[in-house]
């Protein structure tokens, strides 16, 4: 396998933000959301020549230009098993082999487990190898 074919193989990936654009309409995801976090995420794959995936607590796994409408959830953890097949389907259909998924610390953030568990779920479900990774300090 070649190393691009490595790279592709590869999802970097982070949950998403409670701040975002209010536009009408939709929007692509990389743009409907207001987060550092994730732009910074969205940077190191294009860095790696990676792909990008957002993990919304309504919609699952987005890619950075899939379009979606304004709206304002956040994932409970009896909302996981409905998002499963979805986010799950995602990883199959595109192939990945790994996913790295970047959050903060959960001790800071408590919020953050249902979509760490999604991920870890669904990973487990599609056989794809996930690498959580601790998010450096990032300004806001």
């Amino acid at each position: 396998m070649s190393n691009r074919s490595q790279r592709i193989s590869t999802l970097f990936c982070t949950y998403c933000s409670s701040r975002k654009r209010k536009a009408r309409g939709t929007l692509p995801a990389i743009r409907r959301y207001l987060s550092p976090r994730i732009g910074y995420v969205y940077r190191e794959s294009k860095r790696a020549g990676a792909r990008f995936a957002i993990l919304s607590g309504r919609f699952g796994l987005l890619g950075p230009y899939q379009k979606i409408p304004y709206y304002d959830h956040l994932l409970q953890p009896d909302e996981i098993n409905t998002l499963l097949p979805r986010m799950t389907g995602f990883l199959k259909k595109k192939g990945y082999r790994s996913v790295r998924f970047y959050h903060e610390p959960v001790r800071n953030f408590p919020q953050l487990r249902p979509y760490i568990k999604a991920i870890k779920l669904a990973c487990r479900m599609a056989d794809v190898r996930l690498e959580l990774v601790l998010l450096p300090p990032l300004s806001s």
